[in-house]
């Protein structure tokens, strides 16, 4: 059962590993337009800074462990991520290198090792800012809005505002949501808009069906973890769709290939 909290107090419950806090309502959860992931181990600091991140407006998943953050990260792609630097499996620092190596999100070191050493080596792997243990809730949100309100980097192959992704005769536009192919517009639905829009942004990379179905999942405005067999079934459908509409019929690979057991990936197209 979860007690009334004292925001400012340490002793708290423990927060659920992933998924919705007990504390936070459906209809709540449902105006969150924002995700966190948290990597803490402490059981009462995590489940403290989670309820501080969904009072400002975040889906928050915790994990108490680097390996597993680190693989959240890769799977949820959230907004902000908050790593602690002593972590079981590998350290904060390792943490957030490996983040780094494949996703631009803002990420904000929250440490009690208070010295000039620590402080550079968070930044130099990455982190875009670093806390201090132990911090307060008002303060750290009022921090992570100015942090929030740094521009984010492009990753290779993200369109700016305005532009097209382009791949042979194929043509997106994130902003218009047009896409064109050999100077044919396409009729897609939100969903094959989206799938393929995720991509071409990622020309060459798997993207794992499970990734997709939560991705489509949250454009809607809808939130949990869970991946079920009918949610993988949907994808199917979509990229079926999705490549009918290409002129691709899934055995040439001609747009879009399929990695067995695993995802997809677009091919691709110079």
């Amino acid at each position: 059962m979860t007690r009334s909290v004292n925001p400012n107090s340490p002793l708290v419950d423990i927060e659920p590993a992933i998924g919705r806090s007990p504390s936070v309502p459906a209809r709540t959860e449902a105006l969150m337009t924002r995700s966190a992931v948290v990597i803490e181990d402490d059981d009462d600091l995590r489940h403290l800074l989670t309820q501080t991140l969904e009072q400002h407006g975040f889906a928050v998943h915790a994990f108490p462990d680097g390996p597993a953050g680190v693989d959240a990260v890769r799977l949820l792609r959230p907004d902000l991520t908050t790593v602690d630097v002593k972590l079981d499996g590998i350290d904060g620092f390792e943490a957030v290198r490996r983040i780094r190596a494949f996703h631009d999100g803002y990420v904000l070191i929250i440490s009690a090792v208070d010295d000039e050493t620590a402080t550079v080596e968070g930044f130099r792997s990455g982190a875009d800012d670093y806390v201090i243990k132990p911090w307060r809730p008002y303060e750290l949100r009022a921090r992570i809005d100015a942090l929030m309100r740094r521009p984010r980097a492009l990753q290779p192959g993200e369109a700016a505002p305005g532009a097209w992704l382009e791949a042979g005769g194929l043509r997106l536009s994130p902003g218009s949501r047009r896409v064109e192919l050999d100077g044919q517009s396409l009729d897609l639905t939100r969903s094959e808009f989206d799938v393929l829009q995720a991509l071409m942004q990622r020309p060459g990379d798997v993207i794992e069906k499970a990734w997709i179905a939560l991705m489509l999942r949250r454009q809607s405005g809808a939130h949990g973890e869970h991946v079920s067999g009918h949610d993988l079934h949907a994808v199917e459908v979509h990229l079926m769709n999705l490549r009918r509409k290409l002129g691709d019929d899934g055995r040439t690979g001609r747009w879009i290939e399929t990695v067995r057991g695993i995802g997809y990936r677009f091919a691709r197209r110079d």
